[in-house]
């Protein structure tokens, strides 16, 4: 038996790595889909369950209310600057106390989706092959760094990929033989001659 090289498992590793990357970002891809749709989809009937809509649309009704005032507000503002000639001396602020809007109600209500829908995606089947990709990925992981020969490894990963997940072993094609050494720094510097 060959005693396993820190490269020869840092290449299985890799390869083993590279093997899972497509199916993972495929199932990430449809876990954030499915999320969207439901997010999508259930965003309306979370806002009317919260009270959202009735409370958005008061906002809407009292911001058209609290615009007017302000109009209101600035003409009178100008209209007393200009009879006391004060225009150079107005300083005049309405306040920066924060006020909400039907926007605020709007994000917040996005994030209470949000929220529902990572417990709702936890159930989900992408979600339930993930993890168990992720186990499979980590039991040849484990085989990989715990087995002292490096061509057993391959073995116990091969082995492991065809009971569980045979569609990575298309993927999973390192050639352990092709493994060598890494070189010296003395072998692979050469001499330049100037001629």
């Amino acid at each position: 038996m060959a005693q396993a090289k820190m490269y020869q498992v840092d290449y299985l590793s890799a390869k083993l790595r590279d093997a899972f990357q497509d199916y993972e970002s495929i199932l990430d891809q449809e876990l954030r889909m499915e999320e969207a749709d439901f997010i999508r989809a259930k965003k309306e009937e979370i806002a009317k369950k919260l009270g959202a809509d009735k409370i958005k649309t008061a906002l809407i009704k009292a911001q058209e209310q609290l615009a007017k005032a302000q109009e209101d507000a600035k003409d009178f503002m100008k209209t007393f600057a200009n009879r006391h000639r004060l225009q150079d001396a107005i300083g005049y602020r309405f306040g920066k106390n924060e006020k909400f809007t039907p926007l605020d109600v709007d994000e917040q209500v996005d994030d209470f989706a949000r929220k529902y829908a990572r417990t709702y995606m936890k159930k989900t089947k992408a979600q339930k092959q993930r993890e168990s990709l992720l186990q499979i990925k980590n039991k040849c992981r484990d085989a990989i760094k715990l087995t002292n020969d490096i061509e057993e490894a391959q073995a116990k990963v091969e082995n492991i990929l065809k009971t569980k997940a045979p569609f990575v072993l298309e993927q999973y094609n390192p050639d352990v033989s092709l493994l060598e050494a890494p070189k010296r720094k003395e072998e692979v510097e050469t001499t330049v001659n100037y001629g």
